[in-house]
């Protein structure tokens, strides 16, 4: 093997060089001394790595004491012996011992090299190959130790990572441009800012994205943009633009655009930072606007005023307000007053304390700031907020102490208002026990309530308290719930809401707690604090369970009630059924098809028109209409149609609920051929009633009638056979008898038309009292000397309008039948009084009014229930055979009835009998009045030659009338039917005075012909003669006003009297 050292040397130092000024330095030291002034180590090796050179740069580095230590080594092994990640650096991979091998160069940027202490340290070298004449001698390897370097890259790095964690941070958007204001980087707030991802920006210029119009929508130049004129212009630009976001929206920015300078200053691109500034400005409106309030607030009410104390001459100069408020003359105070005027105006309670600050105010230069109370002159007491500070001269003395006072006694009461307020939440906190918590997160530290910590079982207040101690007192099986549920609320930064088991520490109890809180967040909007309440709910938990445990009885009690309505609904024998509204059924149960035959599929979707009657359609359409209408409709009946074809009864019943029709039927048409059959029973029945009754009647009038016309009959024939024999008086007696006969043959018929209510009626008003006083003497001859009467009438009685002679007629029928039934004498009450009917009174047939009520009481021998029940039935009498018609009291109850009253009768046996009539009263002041009728006065003939046209069916009544008419002197027409009459009238030259005609005729009636005969002769008169006039001239048993009758059987006397008053010849 060569010598290593010997080779190198010639090698490096073979080359020719001029010499000049080194002339006197060799090859060899000249060699030396440039490696050694050269910055850089280095070392050479042969092509089998051992070192044949270094420079002391070399050593220094490497921790050498001298070249001796180098040369000849094979260093690979102790400076080079590791990768920079620790592991083994194989001397056949090394670059250096491949170089010297191969003659290949490398230059390596990130290697480890070894110090002799075995630390190591970073390098950047290069290995060359050492050539001469060709042939690869070994390699040299110039090595910089670039510890510092690296030191810096890191720093760098780490300020690089700093500054975009900084920048992806802010709230401010940056934005960096190149020279050709393209953008090269965009931090995460200008992202959010724009709505643009930095992508979509990259290599774009800023103002072409965010920037290109006018908030009304004109292109926005470039040369006019601000922030595009800082690059070219070398200069700062600051302002307020409108940016346009990616959606279209324009915001305002507050933004600064800086050159961005490289070497040598000159500018290479252009930073941009810009601020959102849409809540600044909608703050600074807010604010300016709560200032105008508040600068209003201050001048219209709180403020009161300056004050400026010159503190050397002891005078206070204030303003008019605030010298009132403190008593003070503001004239004084206004020329200035001492400041004890002013102190004497502050509450007394309060002067020690403002003294005492004014004096350490004097002393200490410090700001007086002080509240207190003062005695206005209105003696309303207020509180005052004053701020103020002493200006000192050059030697520290005080000379002025000015200051400002504002009226502060609405903010006090309002503080007072609040503390009240809290007062009463802490009383609400308290009586519902919620337990109080602060939790710092970092610290995990908890201010407590004193509750807080006796919910969790301990009774005195516990130092160490937080996330980590309230987890160990939550039960196991909820703990990792508990966690996550704290986690996820750091991490959204949303309030802390929760509930769980916990043990309690003094008896190990198991409890439900549940809690809430609310975060504060930090300026990164990260949660710091936690605010909440806890409460013990173990009593709502334990509620809970028995209500769940309750609904699982219901659901099953609701299953079984289900269960059973299923049942219900299949075996039901009625019918059941859902329509909707329109009235399409929607179910229905199988009772339908034992019913109507029809299956569920038959019915379903089908309305009720396609199996009701068609009759009753219109009743059917009425009654879903009321169920719309009414909330509890009647109960209604129809007919439906059978499959085969007939109809079957239904009564239902429905309600409408939920837009649905509810509805069950019953069929009743057994129970309406029952009533069919029953009703047709009880016609047959009325019918043979009412033959039996008309045959009673008809027997009754038979029976009467017999007797009377027994009496007509046989006297007239007695009177003719008188009248043969000479013998007159007898002839005169037998007549008299005869016409006895009649009268009461024509009372009987009154009596009939009065119990069937067909008499007519002509009413007038009546005071009863003045009547029954009237007819007292003729009472008095018709009950005799053994019976007692007396009449009780009040003067205040009100009128009725009745018959005056029907009711006279009434009261001594009555009277009379007391009379009878008090055989041995006794006692007859006639009473009338007012009496009121009430619509809750329930006493049968009267309807709610104002009454006049007539009681006729006897003390006789009285009926029992049977007999009372019958004593208004026609020819019902309890008296001897011949003693009574049995239609007086018939007569009494038709004629009651027929003017619009009720008859009540209470009789006991052994004590008598007592009826009463109620009549309506009348409204109005009318006094009864009854003239006499002059039935005893004796009647002449006509004054005058009146014409009289009588109108008559009947032949014989006809000539009756006739000759009677004719024998007072009228000239007399007559007709035998209404036609017959007008004819005469149409024929007539001269007008007829008086038209008599029957009211009931064949064809035309009498109120016909009077109608067709005025208008032949408007002034006709007309007098009607009936003894029955159906509803011609009489209207509800009244007859018509204006209308003149004469009842038939009519007399000589009466006709001729009735004909005078009409023609007024009497």
């Amino acid at each position: 093997m060569t010598d290593s050292n010997t080779t190198a040397a010639s090698l490096l130092a073979g080359a020719n060089r001029p010499r000049g000024s080194f002339g006197d330095i060799d090859d060899g030291e000249f060699l030396r001394v440039l490696l050694d002034c050269a910055g850089e180590a280095f070392y050479a090796v042969d092509t089998g790595g051992v070192t044949m050179m270094c420079n002391t740069a070399f050593q220094v580095m490497l921790g050498f004491a001298s070249e001796e230590e180098v040369l000849g080594r094979r260093l690979h092994d102790l400076i080079h012996h590791s990768h920079p990640d620790g592991s083994d650096y194989a001397v056949e991979e090394c670059p250096i011992y491949k170089c010297a091998r191969t003659g290949e160069d490398f230059h390596v940027t990130d290697e480890v090299f070894f110090r002799v202490d075995g630390s190591a340290f970073p390098v950047e070298y290069r290995a060359s190959p050492i050539l001469k004449d060709g042939k690869l001698h070994g390699a040299i390897c110039t090595i910089i130790d670039v510890t510092e370097r690296r030191e810096v890259e890191r720093r760098l790095s780490e300020t690089s990572r700093r500054l975009d964690a900084i920048l992806n941070n802010t709230e401010m958007a940056v934005f960096v441009m190149d020279e050709q204001q393209h953008c090269i980087y965009a931090n995460a707030s200008a992202e959010k800012m724009t709505g643009y991802r930095f992508s979509e920006m990259e290599g774009r210029p800023l103002h072409d994205v965010v920037h290109h119009s006018y908030p009304d929508g004109r292109p926005y130049p470039l040369e006019e943009c601000p922030i595009d004129r800082a690059f070219p212009e070398e200069n700062q630009m600051r302002g307020e633009e409108m940016f346009v976001h990616k959606d279209g929206s324009f915001y305002p920015v507050a933004f600064t655009a800086s050159p961005l300078r490289g070497e040598g200053g000159k500018p290479v691109g252009t930073v941009i930072e810009a601020r959102n500034i849409a809540e600044d400005k909608a703050r600074e409106q807010e604010l300016k606007r709560s200032e105008e309030r508040y600068q209003l607030a201050l001048n219209a009410a709180s403020a009161i005023g300056t004050w400026d104390w010159d503190v050397q001459n002891d005078k206070v100069y204030a303003d008019a307000l605030f010298a009132q408020f403190y008593s003070v003359d503001p004239e004084r105070a206004k020329a200035g007053a001492p400041i004890a005027e002013f102190v004497d105006g502050i509450h007394p309670g309060d002067r020690p304390m403002i003294e005492a600050k004014i004096d350490e105010a004097l002393v200490s230069g410090e700001l007086l700031e002080a509240e207190y109370r003062v005695l206005p002159a209105d003696g309303a007491l207020r509180w005052v907020f004053v701020r103020g500070r002493a200006i000192f001269d050059e030697n520290g003395q005080p000379m002025r102490f000015p200051g400002v006072a504002v009226d502060v006694t609405d903010r006090k009461a309002t503080e007072d208002a609040l503390r009240g307020k809290e007062t009463r939440l802490r009383l609400a906190v308290d009586a519902a026990r919620l337990g109080e918590w602060e939790l710092d997160v970092k610290a995990d530290q908890a201010i407590r309530a004193p509750l807080h910590d006796q919910i969790f079982g301990y009774d005195e207040p516990v130092e160490d308290w937080g996330f980590h101690k309230f987890m160990e007192h939550v039960v196991p099986e909820d703990r990792d719930r508990v966690r996550a549920e704290f986690e996820k609320a750091q991490a959204d930064a949303s309030g802390w809401h929760f509930g769980c088991r916990i043990k309690r520490a003094n008896d190990g109890e198991i409890r439900w707690v549940e809690a809430r809180s609310e975060p504060q967040l930090d300026e990164n909007g990260k949660p710091i604090r936690y605010f909440g309440l806890v409460q013990d709910v173990t009593e709502k938990k334990l509620a809970e369970q028995r209500l769940r445990e309750l609904n699982d009885t219901l659901e099953q009690r609701v299953a079984e009630r289900t269960e059973e309505r299923d049942r219900i609904w299949r075996l039901s024998q009625d019918l059941l059924g859902v329509a909707d509204e329109q009235g399409r059924w929607v179910s229905v149960n199988p009772a339908w098809t034992r019913v109507l035959g029809w299956k569920e599929r038959d019915i379903v979707g089908q309305t009720s028109e396609a199996f009701g009657h068609p009759d009753e359609e219109p009743m059917r359409v009425e009654d879903l209409r009321r169920l719309a209408d009414e909330e509890n409709a009647a109960p209604f009946e129809c007919r439906f149609r059978h499959k085969d074809g007939s109809y079957r009864w239904l009564s239902w019943t429905a309600a409408l609920e939920g837009g649905n029709y509810y509805c069950v039927a019953r069929d009743i048409s057994a129970e309406k051929e029952h009533e069919a059959a029953l009703s047709r029973a009880e016609e047959a029945l009325r019918q043979t009633q009412k033959m039996d009754a008309v045959g009673q009647l008809t027997g009754g009038i038979a029976h009467d009638f017999n007797n009377l016309l027994t009496i007509i009959t046989g006297n007239v024939d007695m009177a003719g056979r008188s009248l043969e024999q000479g013998n007159l008086s007898r002839v005169q007696r037998a007549i008299d008898n005869a016409q006895q006969g009649a009268d009461r043959a024509a009372a009987l018929t009154q009596r009939l038309l009065a119990f069937s209510r067909r008499q007519p009626l002509d009413p007038k008003p009546v005071d009863l009292g003045k009547l029954v006083e009237g007819m007292a003497e003729l009472l008095h001859r018709a009950l005799g000397e053994r019976i007692e009467l007396e009449t009780l009438t009040k003067p205040d009685l009100w009128l009725v309008e009745v018959d005056p002679g029907q009711i006279e007629s009434s009261i001594l029928n009555l009277a009379v039948n007391s009379r009878d039934a008090m055989a041995e004498g006794g006692k007859l009450i006639i009473e009338a009084t007012n009496a009121r009917v009430a619509q809750s009174d329930q006493r049968s047939g009267l309807e709610p009014g104002e009454y006049v009520v007539l009681a006729i009481s006897d003390d006789g021998e009285g009926m029992d229930k049977e007999t009372t029940s019958r004593v208004f039935d026609p020819f019902f009498t309890t008296k001897e055979v011949g003693k009574g018609t049995g239609l007086g009291l018939s007569m009494v109850y038709g004629f009651v009835k027929q003017s619009g009253g009720h008859v009540k009768i209470h009789s006991t046996p052994g004590e008598g009998t007592t009826v009463r009539l109620y009549l309506p009263r009348m409204e109005g002041d009318a006094a009864a009045h009854f003239e006499d009728d002059g039935r005893d006065e004796p009647v002449e003939g006509a004054e005058s030659e009146s014409t009289i046209l009588v109108v008559e069916d009947d032949d014989d009544v006809r000539i009756y009338t006739v000759e009677i008419l004719r024998e007072l002197g009228y000239r007399v027409l007559e007709a035998h039917d209404g036609a017959s009459a007008l004819s005469l009238l149409d024929r007539r030259e001269t007008d007829v005075d008086l038209l008599f005609t029957d009211v009931v005729m064949p064809g035309m009636s009498g109120r016909e012909l009077a109608d067709k005969a005025r208008e032949m002769q408007p002034d006709l008169k007309v007098l009607y003669t009936s003894g029955y006039t159906r509803d011609e001239i009489v209207h509800e048993g009244r007859i018509e006003p204006g209308v003149d009758i004469v009842s038939k059987p009519f007399t000589y006397q009466g006709l001729a009297r009735r004909i005078r008053e009409m023609l007024g010849s009497a």
